[in-house]
């Protein structure tokens, strides 16, 4: 509240495991406007959408409620987060005219999770890409010396967590990047690799996605045990 409202962005999402019946979206979204003391949000997301959870939103009429409320101006952007298949996505991106998509989306999930298919989709709808698990979790800001250094022969100046950052400028769509911090230094870091755009050439991100390949095969994975 210290500073103006529209010097910032919020958001938020509407978590459809708390839903029962479909007054619970307005129950939910008015106690969301009143603890954050705003009388709009910025960017509003239905929360972790999978095919049980998309299925129970449709039945409760989500969207179209939801739509409502952006139409009276308590929403700007209308959006959705995502952990499922490619083929779940393809229906729910078909079903409604989403303005972005949070999914998961990194390196080493650019195959493993089929981010590569999910991104494509996303773009085939003209739907902005918004970015959770950069860094999957903090694994790929903390490589083996092996690792480090193939990477560093590349790009000698560039820090390892760096290298999830280039990769994700390289892919197109991506919208916004959303990196969890711990400490002063890695926000410092982050904001400065975001001061420059340098996507990676044909031969880094083969040998970023061989790596990546290798990574899969040693640890298999799924979690990022956030």
């Amino acid at each position: 509240k210290r500073y103006p409202r529209d010097s910032f962005h919020l958001a938020t999402k509407l978590p459809i495991w708390m839903l029962e019946a479909p007054e619970d979206i307005d129950r939910i979204f008015e106690d969301q406007l009143r603890r954050l003391q705003t009388g709009y949000f910025d960017f509003y997301l239905l929360h972790a959408l999978s095919k049980d959870s998309f299925e129970k939103s449709e039945g409760l009429g989500v969207y179209q409620r939801l739509n409502q409320l952006k139409e009276q101006g308590k929403i700007r952007r209308l959006g959705f987060s995502f952990h499922d298949s490619p083929e779940v996505l393809e229906k729910i991106c078909s079903a409604y005219p989403w303005e972005f998509a949070q999914i998961q989306l990194n390196y080493v999930d650019w195959t493993f999770q089929k981010a590569k298919e999910k991104t494509e989709l996303l773009a085939e709808y003209q739907i902005p890409v918004w970015v959770m698990e950069p860094l999957r979790g903090g694994k790929l800001a903390n490589l083996s010396q092996e690792q480090e250094e193939k990477l560093k022969a590349l790009r000698p100046e560039e820090g390892v967590p760096a290298w999830a950052f280039r990769f994700l400028q390289t892919v197109p769509g991506v919208a916004m990047v959303l990196s969890g911090m711990s400490n002063m230094a890695q926000l410092k870091d982050n904001i400065h690799t975001f001061e420059t755009e340098k996507p990676l050439s044909d031969a880094e991100m083969k040998e970023l996605l061989a790596m990546a390949d290798d990574m899969v095969k040693r640890i298999a994975l799924p979690c990022t045990a956030c």
